[in-house]
């Protein structure tokens, strides 16, 4: 009995330490596959796997796996390096500008200076605008007066046929429709009219407000 205890003792000592023992799973220059507990001496650098007792791979051979992704930057945080414009419809790169937003701006200032010689000569420019905006209104508005005066007479046309008792062609009838898109149309152009005029003054106020800064920096410049 006492020695069947030592005989499961070292085998149970035996099987301890070989479950903590590393074994290699490694190729050879002919192409077979060998386990072993220690590389050999000429095979230290070179690609093997370690396996636990059960054959399971614990480790395998760095060079083999490809490098993680770089982990996503954090949100909100600012990008390096050049930054590319949005590429067109057809997915090529957009050229780079050949000026920055502040240079831009500084042609922009120059071109009002070139533009006007003096702040009335842009009140006149807005004026002269929106003079036209008003002659369009008008030739819109007068387009409705005829286009009202057609449809009223299509719908007075078929009612009196019906009250007739005939039919309305069916020419009348797409004559009507016609019209009432026409006038639709035109409500809608006249409805534009106010805002495109706020956007005039908009910008030659805009304007003026540019020359009377640039102005006051070149004559500050000068004393």
């Amino acid at each position: 009995m006492r020695i069947l205890s030592l005989l499961f003792l070292a085998t149970g000592l035996v099987l301890a330490g070989s479950a903590h023992a590393e074994v290699y799973k490694w190729v050879d220059e002919n192409g077979e596959v060998h386990y072993s507990e220690a590389l050999p001496p000429d095979f230290q650098d070179k690609k093997a796997d370690v396996l636990n007792s059960e054959g399971v791979t614990q480790q395998k051979d760095l060079s083999l796996v490809p490098p993680p992704p770089p982990p996503p930057p954090p949100p909100g945080a600012k990008k390096t390096g050049p930054v590319e414009l949005p590429r067109d419809s057809s997915g090529q790169k957009r050229a780079t500008p050949l000026y920055t937003p502040e240079q831009v701006k500084q042609q922009q200032e120059a071109l009002v200076l070139l533009r006007y010689d003096s702040e009335q000569e842009i009140l006149d420019a807005m004026e002269v605008e929106i003079k036209q905006l008003g002659y369009d209104e008008a030739l819109v508005t007068g387009s409705r007066s005829s286009l009202m005066d057609a449809y009223r007479g299509n719908i007075r046309e078929a009612a009196d046929r019906q009250r007739a008792g005939l039919p309305v062609e069916p020419e009348l009838i797409a004559g009507i429709d016609s019209l009432k898109q026409k006038l639709a149309a035109n409500w809608a152009t006249l409805a534009t009219f106010k805002v495109r005029e706020g956007d005039i003054r908009n910008k030659f106020n805009g304007e003026l407000a540019t020359y009377r800064r640039v102005s006051a920096e070149a004559a500050a410049q000068k004393h």
